[in-house]
């Protein structure tokens, strides 16, 4: 395998090689045949099988050897058949197209196959040389031979295309993205028309009028925008748009680009530069043409089209409410304000209007602070809000503007915002004293975010007082505007200051930015140099303050924050020169609490542990340490140890750096929940006396040993959780447990990561005992344990639905959720309308989540069908209000996902909903929820591909390092291979065999689940 590998490797560099040499660049038709190889998936590079001898080309015969095409047409006839197997020949031989040429003549002579209509020759060739999306890297070079001997049209091969799949089952970004079937198929008829290859009027206008659908279904797909710019550019369009359309085709063509144009304007400059000429030079620009005439195009029959082809649609509104929804379902789980992505997001929804994009990016940035605040949300939630609006949105700003040439006034914009904020969450300086108010929560925030805004230069320091109103009561911070080279150089100079800047974190001055920057890079290059004694400080600041990571995830997220620190303990090696051990346990369970605390407060999953090897200890410890083992299921090794840290906790000798040093931390966290469990079990049959037990318990409380609790306590939650009402165990594990838990003395370093560790195991106990509870009722040494953990529940930033308020929800009359989530939307319609300044709507993103969960996606969905169809039917299909209601859906349904998506989300639900058979059928009984249901499902495409792009058409090569190989491949006589058809036989034979024949799967480990 590991040949194969290799030799497929320098098959892929020597191709590339040729790509670069002048020879090739000079015949740019075979350099065009290249790109599909180049594009195909790396994976297929993986393993390979010899080919096949190619077909003996002076044979009078073609011998059938197989008939199973992979994509079987409806109604296959035997020519069908035929061909497939003829093509399926080619393909596993690997013959070029020359050779391919040759042999179709041949093959019609011999086996004489019926007359086969060309797109259904294109649809066969299409049907062996895909597999799925996936397509074989001579499929390009073949259909340019039947393109050059005519024995299909570009026309034909659009129409096998279609039928390949429906227009409306793909996704824009499968249209967009390199190596898929039909972008490799639009990449070639792109090709074709640019050079000139549409001969006539007749053939131009029915290739027009099979691109409807395609620009009906993918509004936002840039591969459909520039198939469109060259037909439009190739040089029949103009005399064939000039007099062989009728008006009638030119209205339907015309309402079909104007969306195309306006999506990819944010997305794809050049393309959305191109349609907008031919806009206006065809006058495609949307008005009302006169349809005098009723002629259809020759070869374009529009009444066959599907029901969603006909659904026309309005241009897309922004409401204040869709920011709104946006910016707190980034921020109402855990942070992920991710810039590019936003940016892509602000980008497609504003259309590079910037002025109003900054405007209503502040204003919506005041509205979630108000919204938390009138909701009562946990203080943390409201700091982590006030933090966004005053630390990153300045910062934000400032790098966005930055790369927008615009010229505009951003003074203006906060001017503007600040007329429009809700007065009473956010009073003026005279009235900030009225501490009765819950408005004193956050009436300092217009103040800190003008002072941000200045210490980031995006309005002079001189102009606070006009946009205040009022004198301001503070000033830009005396240590000025951080940067992160500098704070990265004075702490390598006096690690101390890192404790000082952590603390800074909380500050609402607008200088976090940088702070989380340095303590990032200064943390990565800890580890990187095994630096564990200063690493050790930082840990333990940072575990101390937990609630500073909420602001360090706002620039850092926090599985790349993790990758270091996890690949320190993985590979954890101490250092030579330490004579004690003690400091070695130290320090390891110092970078493991904060992992842990991490990767707890943000509800990690293990995929999002940045690909953390199974069988690596962080790995290990997450999903095992928690549980114990038998001395069976011990190695001998580990059975040694257990016993030395048995005698070193109950007998005398005690803790030494003798038992540490034949032990690895590592191996002591993997041993502790077992530790436990055998200890709980020798009290219980008086192996152990309780007060021994205890003693024994209280060394782990010592801060080198504290952080094992972490294991030790969740094992104690699991065991409780498991146990019935006739157990007899609990009279052990509850003493035991209280010694733990409110021990009788703990010195000032234990208390504070003696909380911490709280913090991380409370709900986990708190469950466990609550159990017990109910299967111990008449117990009373329950209820103090419960106690001393309530202050410790609330140390993660995943925001689960409260019972009380999922409780409030599912009784709202007449129908619970759904009519709960209608109440919501209705309060976000009539917000947006609100002409006087009114404080936000109730909003929480987790009331969708829940109908989601608990009613189903397709559930959830119609019901936001059913209120999208009431405002059409009370207001019309194309009025504001139904504009508005789409909006603020379409944000719904396209805001990032939370950390655990349900198995079937919403946008996926809405495309099996909007298939063209769903469509079609429902518009015989309810037109205007079938076309509701059409336009909204354009709308969220159009959405996700414009904020998850993909390089369109383009291909980002890296030859630097082949081209220093001087690789060269060889033929099969050992003799260097000059011709350009010989590199390609034996590369793509190398690429098509690891996919075509099986391929090479990758394996997925397992997770971790403490």
């Amino acid at each position: 395998m590991r040949s194969a590998r290799a030799t497929a490797g320098r098959s892929y560099q020597a191709v590339i090689l040729l790509y670069s040499s002048s020879a090739l660049s000079r015949d740019s038709r075979r350099l065009f045949r290249l790109v599909p190889m180049l594009c195909y998936n790396s994976s297929a590079l993986i393993g390979s099988q010899p080919t096949e001898q190619w077909l003996n080309l002076s044979s009078s015969s073609f011998t059938v050897r197989s008939k199973c095409p992979l994509f079987p047409m409806d109604q296959q006839s035997p020519a069908d058949s035929a061909w497939q197997t003829f093509f399926k020949g080619c393909f596993s031989r690997r013959l070029s197209s020359s050779n391919l040429l040759e042999l179709i003549p041949q093959f019609e002579a011999t086996a004489r196959p019926r007359p086969l209509a060309p797109e259904r020759l294109a649809r066969a060739l299409l049907d062996v040389g895909s597999n799925g999306q996936k397509t074989d890297p001579r499929l390009s070079s073949y259909l340019e031979t039947l393109l050059d001997t005519k024995r299909i049209t570009i026309v034909d091969l659009l129409v096998a295309i279609a039928q390949f799949r429906d227009p409306s089952d793909l996704t824009s970004t499968s249209l967009d993205t390199a190596n898929t079937l039909h972008f490799t198929v639009f990449r070639l008829l792109i090709q074709r028309i640019a050079n000139d290859n549409v001969e006539n009027d007749d053939l131009l206008v029915t290739l027009l009028g099979q691109l409807l659908p395609w620009m009906s279904q993918h509004p936002a797909s840039a591969t459909v925008g520039l198939l469109v710019s060259a037909s439009l550019g190739s040089p029949t369009a103009e005399h064939a748009m000039t007099t062989a359309v009728t008006k009638k085709f030119k209205a339907s063509f015309a309402r079909r680009l104007t969306p195309l144009v306006n999506n990819l304007s944010s997305t794809n400059i050049q393309i959305a530069s191109a349609l907008s000429y031919y806009q206006k030079q065809y006058d495609l620009q949307g008005e009302a043409f006169a349809a005098n005439s009723i002629d259809i195009l020759n070869g374009v029959d529009l009444a066959a089209l599907s029901f969603s082809d006909t659904v026309m649609d309005t241009e897309p509104v922004t409401t204040r409410a869709g920011l709104y929804i946006y910016l707190n379902t980034l921020l109402s789980d855990r942070p992920t304000f991710d810039d590019i992505n936003v940016m892509n997001f602000l980008s497609a929804r504003y259309k590079g209007n910037l002025p109003v994009l900054v405007t209503e990016l502040i204003l919506a940035a005041f509205d979630i602070l108000a919204n938390a605040m009138y909701r009562a949300e946990p203080q943390r939630t409201i700091t982590i809000l006030r933090s966004f609006l005053v630390n990153k949105l300045p910062a934000f700003l400032g790098n966005y503007t930055a790369i927008n040439f615009a010229p505009f006034s951003i003074e203006t914009c906060i001017s503007q915002a600040l007329l429009r904020i809700d007065p009473t969450a956010f009073p003026s300086l005279s009235q900030m004293f009225d501490f009765s108010s819950k408005s004193s929560i956050v009436s300092e925030a217009r103040q800190e975010f003008l002072f941000s805004c200045a210490l980031h230069q995006l309005i002079p320091e001189g102009s606070i007082e006009n946009l205040l109103g009022d004198v301001p009561m503070q000033s830009l911070p005396a240590s000025g505007k951080y940067m992160k080279a500098d704070l990265v150089s004075e702490c390598t100079t006096n690690p101390a200051k890192i404790e000082d800047l952590i603390g800074e974190l909380e500050n609402m001055e607008g200088n976090a930015g940088e702070i989380a920057g340095a303590l990032f890079e200064i943390i990565t290059t800890l580890c990187s140099n095994n630096d564990t004694m200063t690493l050790k400080g930082i840990c333990i600041s940072l575990v101390r303050k937990s609630a500073t990571l909420d602001s360090v995830a706002l620039f850092c997220p926090p599985q790349t924050l993790l990758q270091p620190l996890c690949h320190l303990l993985d590979g954890w090696e101490g250092h030579e020169d330490q004579v004690e051990n003690q400091p070695v346990y130290e320090e390891f369970g110092s970078v493991l609490l904060l992992v842990s605390t991490i990767k707890h407060r943000f509800k990690l999953l293990p995929s999002e542990m940045n690909g953390v090897d199974p069988d690596s200890f962080t790995s290990r410890y997450f999903r095992l340490a928690s549980e114990s083992r038998t001395t069976d299921q011990l190695s001998e090794h580990e059975n040694d140890l257990l016993g030395g840290w048995v005698r070193g906790l109950f007998e005398a000798e005690g803790i030494n750096d003798e038992l540490m040093s034949t032990c690895k931390p590592a191996e002591f966290y993997l041993l502790l929940a077992t530790l436990f469990d055998q200890s709980i079990k020798a009290c219980q049959s008086s192996t152990l006396t309780m007060e021994t037990l205890k003693g024994g318990f209280e060394y782990l409380l010592e801060p080198f040993l504290l952080p094992s609790l972490l294991a030790g306590l969740t094992w104690f939650a699991n065991t409780l959780w498991s146990m019935s009402s006739s157990s007899t165990q609990i009279d052990t594990l509850l003493p035991a447990l209280h010694t733990l838990l409110k021990p009788p003395s703990i010195s000032t370093d234990s208390a504070a990561m003696h909380s911490a560790v709280l913090a991380r195991v409370a709900e986990s106990l708190n469950e466990g005992l609550n159990h017990a509870q109910l299967q111990h009722k008449n117990r009373v040494d329950i209820q103090p344990l419960l106690e001393v953990l309530r202050p410790h529940m609330t140390h993660h930033r995943e925001k689960a639905t409260a019972f009380s308020e999922l409780e409030t929800w599912t009784r709202t009359p007449p129908n619970g959720l759904s009519t709960a989530t209608g109440n919501m939307i209705q309060g976000l319609i009539s917000w947006s309308f609100a002409t006087a300044t009114t404080s936000p709507p109730p909003y929480t993103h987790r009331l969708l989540l829940s109908a989601q969960t608990i009613l189903g996606a397709t559930t959830t969905l119609n019901t936001l069908l059913d209120i999208i169809t009431h405002q059409a039917t009370h207001h019309g299909p194309n009025s504001q209000e139904v504009d508005t209601v789409f909006d603020i859906i379409v944000t719904m349904l396209t805001a990032p996902q939370p950390t655990k998506p349900p198995l079937l989300t919403l946008p996926s639900a809405l495309r099996t909903l909007s298939s063209s058979t769903v469509t079609t059928d429902l518009s015989k009984t309810d037109p205007m929820r079938a076309s509701i249901l059409v336009r909204l499902h354009r709308r969220v495409e159009a959405v996700l591909a414009a904020t998850h792009p993909t390089h369109d058409l383009g291909l980002e090569m890296n030859m630097s390092t082949a081209a220093g190989q001087g690789m060269m491949l060889h033929d099969s006589q050992g003799m260097p291979a000059t011709d350009i058809d010989a590199v390609l036989a034996h590369t793509e034979g190398q690429i098509a065999s690891g996919d075509f024949s099986g391929g090479v799967g990758l394996g997925q480990g397992g997770g971790m689940e403490l």
